[in-house]
């Protein structure tokens, strides 16, 4: 570039050489070395190079205030090694040992009045430090031992200023005081410091900055500004402690940021260890200094109590498991086929979630199919009413046939990932085949001999579009060699040709398939199918009409439900839920179900759809009017009862339906994200969707208790109060609504004071206040004795709050956001906490980041990946759930780096909160697009006794002779024969135990 610039701007010895092509000649180059060596000789390099920052006072800045002197920890390692050091105003030099005549006692001044050091010979040692030749200077510069520069006198002879550091530190708490007595709401205490430097320094206190300092005298007057009288020594070793620079002046800017931050922050933050990352497996955990580690944006510190046993805990698996117990729940919102069966054994079996549930209604329990390791979108049941095949989707797509009574795998047909997932399933009349549609963009159909676990066909694309385009396939019980695939705005038949390339007895299939013609209209999409023994082909469809084909045209619609309140499809445009259900329950009665909540019974004994015979409403008469009725989207008849049915509903509930109706397993209509475990009763629970119901469960009934109504607010956090009584509910719109649930629901207190939503709610441990986190970035504190009166706002968050936790004396407040932070906050001011919380004891952990959880984070994870953490009220286990579907179970405190955890799966996509029942027997996690709610039961593991060694000579044979190590008879060598009773075996001690480590204890700081 110089060589352009020089030619540009009429250098012609430069357009030469770049018309040669930039090339020197070896007497240019040596030329052009000369030169810059002749620069360099006249321009020497400083004598004393700046220190770098990490070596220098906190806050110093080489650039602008110099090199820093005093007794700073750079300069104070030199004493801490016992050598010999000569302090002189304005340098720091070790003394060379060889030259001196006498050594210099230790932080003292080594200068006397004359000028000669205290080495022989009136001579002082050159330091060993000291550049050769170096002159003396003089000693009228600010130092230790020397004279100030404004000319106060020395402290007291004999006490050097590093003796002096715990006055210093009294006198700052002191001024700290004095500053906050005299701050107010818009004057904050660095002001009001400031301001009193800029008196002194005759500037206005925003002119100040880095390159601004003040002598000791100086120094003294704004001290007696805030009616504080302190010495000069005193003085002295202030600035010994942050630093001066060569002519013994301090920085303002440098003291002021010290003295606001605090004593406990700042002896923190000018530590030198700093620990990258957690706690290492297999290696001592006895740092105690300050831990950065990725996911936190602050560094944690561990509590001043730490006991290093704690890590070892946390690198083992806890010694509690988690039981799947019960799930509350059904999948009516993202599978588009019938999904729930009957059993022969008079269970109901369906999917939700990433599971297969078998549920028995006698005893309202649940066994569940574990095999799948991602959503589960569909479920089709053998003929045999035994077996069930399970659908799922995924990096590997596959589909499970396992067993109903005992939930156990027998064949397992697995896909390409290009093929994304299963739809759809249908077992043939037989049940040997069993066909499915696929969630690639032409939903290919597939079609196994399941019990080879062989393909009959090559898939073959049934339909174009984004999935799902197909909705459903239904194999003809009277035709086997038919069956048909609908979805939106199409429908196809297909029939199953033998393929002769296959070869004779192979069962290879050549499908070929005709589009329906929709003759009486225009195109609409096919809801739901069933095939009649005729040859007819009924279908729903969105407008609550049933179709029939013959052939493959449309030749007739029967308006036979209501079209249902608006929806949407998964696509996700508008629509209506129409005729989901169509099913046969005699060769001459057909059920329909539909988004109206009513299933009909219709005559098809003509080969067509005949005369309406009944109608079951799922809705009492009472409630109609008052509740929205439930859209069905599964149906099937008991094998026995040909009048009891089984429904699932679009809100994601379980029904039987019969001449009572009633609801079998309940579930949530939305996205669930809100879950709170009661504090008094441990078997209660609350959870809350993105609807206008919260929902009081019993984990020991396993039923609602009270399923409340917020008159068309949307809710998405609650919490309980310490009594149990009530529970505050967070809106979406910022409002917080509390209601008392026992012994009659009834609202205790409405308020809205955010303007978005509300996630996040705790009382205080005493409960008297609510803490309320909000997407409007602060906190809201109100006193429950005092009507929910807000007394405090705490603001200083950059993005949502996402949790806190309050401290066992409910003086503190710490909270986490969603940029990685965490704060702490004195909840009765709204101020921000700015010591060190390291040793506040706090009533319970939720928050995502801090010490006790910095282990929690599985390899390849970053701070989005875990989405809610709580500590059990025992301190001595975690749990978390993340973005895999995953709830985790650690021991607590977490701090070693991926530390091990039993891994639970069964939610499907994200699971967004999880909570330990108060007594510990249960846990409660609940996903957000699967809309379940797991309830665990935690188990004990076995303690394994270790039993004795055994040997063979240990052991009698028939005839009563005991084999006896070598040498144990006298006479014979090797293994000996002893008769007669056998003495008795050697019992090897128990192993000790290692002693159980204390808890992790954070110890209550007084304030």
């Amino acid at each position: 570039m110089d060589r352009i610039l020089k030619a540009s701007y009429g250098d012609q010895a430069q357009r030469e050489a770049n018309a040669n092509g930039g090339r020197l000649s070896r007497a240019q180059a040596a030329q052009i070395e000369a030169a810059f060596k002749e620069r360099r000789a006249s321009n020497p390099r400083a004598e004393y190079p700046t220190p770098p920052v990490g070596n220098g006072p906190l806050f110093w800045d080489p650039k602008y205030q110099g090199a820093p002197q005093g007794l700073h920890p750079a300069n104070r390692e030199a004493l801490r090694r016992d050598v010999r050091v000569e302090i002189r105003p304005g340098v720091f030099h070790v003394m060379d040992e060889g030259a001196a005549g006498g050594k210099p006692a230790r932080g003292r001044a080594t200068t006397d009045a004359g000028g000669d050091g205290a080495g022989g010979n009136g001579r002082r040692p050159r330091p060993t430090s000291a550049p050769p030749g170096a002159r003396r200077r003089s000693s009228a510069v600010n130092g230790i031992g020397g004279a100030a520069a404004g000319g106060a006198p020395a402290g007291p002879v004999g006490r050097a200023t590093h003796e002096l550091q715990p006055e210093v530190l009294q006198l700052e708490e002191r001024l700290r005081e004095m500053l906050r007595r005299s701050a107010a709401v818009h004057v904050k205490e660095r002001t009001l410091l400031l301001q009193a430097f800029a008196t002194v320094l005759a500037k206005r206190y925003t002119d100040l900055g880095p390159k601004d300092k003040v002598n000791t005298d100086q120094f003294v007057a704004v001290w007696r500004r805030f009616g504080i009288s302190i010495s000069n020594a005193h003085a002295r070793a202030f600035f010994d402690k942050y630093g001066k620079d060569s002519r013994g002046l301090m920085p303002v800017m440098n003291f002021t940021d010290a003295l606001v931050m605090g004593g406990p922050r700042l002896a923190m933050a000018a530590s030198e260890e700093v620990q990258r990352g957690a706690y290492q497996p297999g290696k001592p955990a006895t740092h105690t200094g300050k831990i950065l580690y990725p996911e936190c944006k602050k560094g944690v510190w561990p509590p001043s109590n730490w006991d290093a046993r704690l890590a070892e805990r946390s690198a083992k698996l806890p010694d509690v498991r988690l039981a799947l117990e019960f799930v509350h729940g059904y999948d009516g919102h993202l599978a588009t086929a019938p999904n729930i069966f009957y059993t022969a054994t008079g269970a109901v079996v369906y999917n939700v979630a990433g599971l297969g549930v078998v549920y028995d209604k006698a005893t309202h329990t649940q066994r569940f199919f574990l095999g799948h390791d991602d959503d589960v979108l569909c479920t089709a049941i053998h003929p045999d009413r035994i077996l069930v095949a399970t659908g799922q989707l995924g990096r590997a797509p596959c589909v499970a046939v396992w067993d109903s009574t005992n939930c156990k795998l027998i064949s397992k047909l697995p896909m390409d990932r290009d093929y994304r997932g299963v739809q759809a399933l249908a077992f043939s009349p037989d049940g040997s085949r069993l066909a499915a549609i696929s969630l690639d963009n032409s939903h290919s159909l597939h079609i196994w001999d399941w019990t080879k676990r062989t393909q009959l066909c090559e898939p073959r694309k049934t339909q174009p579009g984004a999935p799902p385009a197909v909705y459903g396939i239904v194999w003809s019980r009277f035709e086997p060699d038919r069956l048909l695939t609908y979805g939106q705005n199409h429908i196809k038949f297909w029939r199953l040709g033998v393929d002769p390339r296959g070869g004779t007895g192979s069962g290879a299939l050549n499908p070929s398939s005709e589009s329906g013609t929709f003759s009486l209209g225009t195109t609409h999409t096919v809801t739901g199918a069933c095939f009649l023994p005729s040859g007819t082909v009924l279908t729903g469809n969105e407008a609550g009409c049933i179709c029939s084909w013959r052939g493959r045209r449309l030749v007739r619609e029967t308006q036979a439900h209501a079209s249902g309140p608006p929806t949407r499809r998964p696509d996700g445009k508008p629509s209506y839920g129409g005729v989901r259900c169509l099913v046969l329950q005699t060769d001459r009665v057909l059920l329909s179900g539909g988004a109206d909540g009513v299933v009909r019974m219709w005559d098809v004994s003509g080969g067509d759809l005949g005369a309406l015979l009944k109608h079951f409403p799922l809705l009492r008469p009472e409630q109609v009017g008052t509740l929205a009725p439930p859209a069905l989207r599964g149906l099937d008849c008991a094998p026995e009862n040909p009048e009891m049915f089984v429904a699932g509903v679009a809100s994601c509930d379980v029904w039987e339906v019969d001449k009572d109706p009633e609801v079998l397993v309940y579930g949530q209509q939305a996205d669930i994200y809100g879950l709170a475990a009661n504090p008094t009763f441990p078997h209660v629970y609350a959870t809350c969707c993105d609807s206008d119901k919260v929902t009081v469960w019993s984990a020991v009934s396993r039923k609602p208790i009270r399923i409340v109504s917020l008159g068309g607010l949307v809710a998405r956090g609650c919490a309980f109060s310490p009594d149990g009584q009530q529970l505050a509910v967070g809106c979406t719109n910022g409002g917080i609504k509390v209601l008392e649930f026992h012994p009659a629901v009834r609202q205790v207190w409405w308020g809205k004071t955010f303007n978005s939503a509300v996630d996040e709610l705790k009382y205080s441990p005493c409960g008297r206040f609510l803490a309320a986190g909000s997407h409007d970035q602060a906190i809201d504190v109100f006193d429950v004795t005092r009507g929910y009166t807000r007394v405090a706002r705490c603001n200083g968050h950059s993005s949502t709050v996402r949790h806190l936790d309050w401290s066992v004396d409910s003086t503190a407040l710490q909270s986490v956001d969603q940029a990685y932070e965490i704060l702490y906050f004195d909840p009765h001011t709204g101020r921000q906490l700015k010591d060190n919380q390291r040793d506040t004891a706090w009533a319970g952990w939720s928050c995502l980041l801090g010490f006790p959880v910095m282990g929690i984070w599985f390899p390849d994870s970053d701070g989005t990946d875990i989405n809610s953490v709580h500590a059990s009220p025992s301190g001595r286990y975690l749990l978390t759930a993340d973005d895999l579907g995953h709830v985790r179970l650690l021991n607590f405190p977490c701090v070693v780096q991926h530390a091990p955890a039993h891994v639970y799966g069964g939610h499907c996509s994200h699971v967004m909160n999880v909570r330990w029942s108060a007594d510990e027997t249960y846990a409660i996690s609940v996903g957000g697009k699967d809309r379940a709610v797991f309830q665990w039961r935690i188990v004990q593991q076995p303690v394994q006794e270790h039993k004795p060694l055994s040997t063979p000579w240990a052991q009698v044979d028939d005839k009563g002779l005991l084999w006896g190590p070598p040498g144990a008879v006298s006479g014979l060598a090797g293994v000996g024969l002893m008769s007669g009773p056998s003495p008795p075996q050697h019992q090897s001690p128990p192993l000790p135990q290692p002693p159980q480590p204390p808890q992790l204890q954070f110890q209550q700081r007084r304030r």
